[in-house]
């Protein structure tokens, strides 16, 4: 039986246990038969969480399907460039002009996928993704709720790799957190931590509407800690108000909060903030946390980060 013929899980096992027939799947996705096109797309999804390296040498191949007509094999095919952005970035590269069209893509799964492939090329070649802020900018001005969530979300992914890019709009994201809609204000609040991070003249201004954020619900509260705690890193005595709110956050019902807002009193080095840190030291709730210096999500409990918000507070 050809390859061809097989079902989705048998081309997948027999390719896994046979390398050598990388050639002849090769040929599926140029077969003029688009479900066989289809079924190899979804098949090179499922390698590559298993074996990127083996499908390394199809990334121009899949490029073409990035502009296809049919919106499935857009999405999953963009979703394949995404997987591979975290293993092999480099190879992804010559797909960035490809991505930052789909930006603009009706489907905002698409969008999203682009934007995460986008955020990992631009951690090294922020020269290749610059074009696509000012699209996704004028997304966030959209009349449409679900359009400027979905901007707003993109750009704090393309924020966290690499904030240089976000630097010059900086007054977009201040004039965001005014915004009705509470995805949009979060992510603004992000990228803002981020941007103050690298330049805190920018944000300042801004700083006491954080603080205020802290009294706003969760998402709010979480990602106004984070994006304090990003300011703090470059800047302590710029988050030195926030530190009576931030005592009260590391208090608060949710995990990720009181993780967050510890981050923040651990970049103020408030002495006045250990007791209370030391009282975190008991909670040994896991969390998925921004580090702020490092910029990563890691698996942590809030009585790691407790403690190393000690340290800093003690130094």
């Amino acid at each position: 039986m050809q390859l061809k013929d097989k079902t989705e899980d048998e081309i997948f096992e027999s390719v896994l246990e046979d390398n050598g027939l990388i050639k002849e799947f090769e040929k599926l996705l140029e077969d003029p038969d688009r479900d066989v096109q289809k079924k190899a797309i979804m098949v090179l999804g499922r390698i590559v969480e298993e074996n990127p390296i083996l499908v390394e040498g199809l990334i121009p191949k899949i490029t073409g399907f990035l502009s296809d007509s049919r919106e499935d094999i857009r999405q999953y095919s963009v979703f394949v460039v995404a997987l591979l952005s975290e293993v092999l970035p480099d190879s992804v590269k010559p797909t960035s002009k490809s991505l930052i069209a789909l930006l603009k893509d009706k489907n905002l799964s698409i969008r999203r996928y682009a934007a995460y492939a986008l955020a990992v090329i631009a951690e090294d070649d922020t020269g290749l993704v610059k074009e696509a802020i000012p699209v996704l900018i004028e997304f966030l001005k959209s009349e449409e709720d679900i359009i400027r969530a979905n901007a707003a979300c993109c750009l704090a992914l393309l924020a966290k790799g690499n904030p240089k890019l976000v630097e010059a709009y900086s007054s977009d994201f201040i004039d965001a957190l005014e915004d009705e809609n509470a995805v949009v204000k979060a992510n603004s609040a992000y990228i803002l931590g981020f941007i103050g991070a690298q330049a805190p003249e920018k944000v300042r201004e801004v700083i006491p509407r954080l603080i205020g954020l802290l009294d706003s619900d969760p998402m709010l509260r979480e990602n106004a800690a984070y994006a304090l705690a990003l300011i703090g890193t470059k800047d302590r005595q710029a988050i030195e108000d926030a530190v009576p709110k931030l005592l009260e956050r590391i208090k608060d019902s949710r995990e990720d909060v009181r993780a967050a807002s510890a981050c923040a009193l651990g970049a103020t080095c408030n002495p006045n903030a250990l007791k209370s840190l030391r009282e975190l030291l008991k909670d040994s709730s896991v969390i998925n946390i921004l580090h702020p210096e490092g910029k990563v999500l890691m698996a942590s409990s809030v009585s790691k980060v407790a403690e190393k918000s000690i340290k800093k507070t003690k130094s």
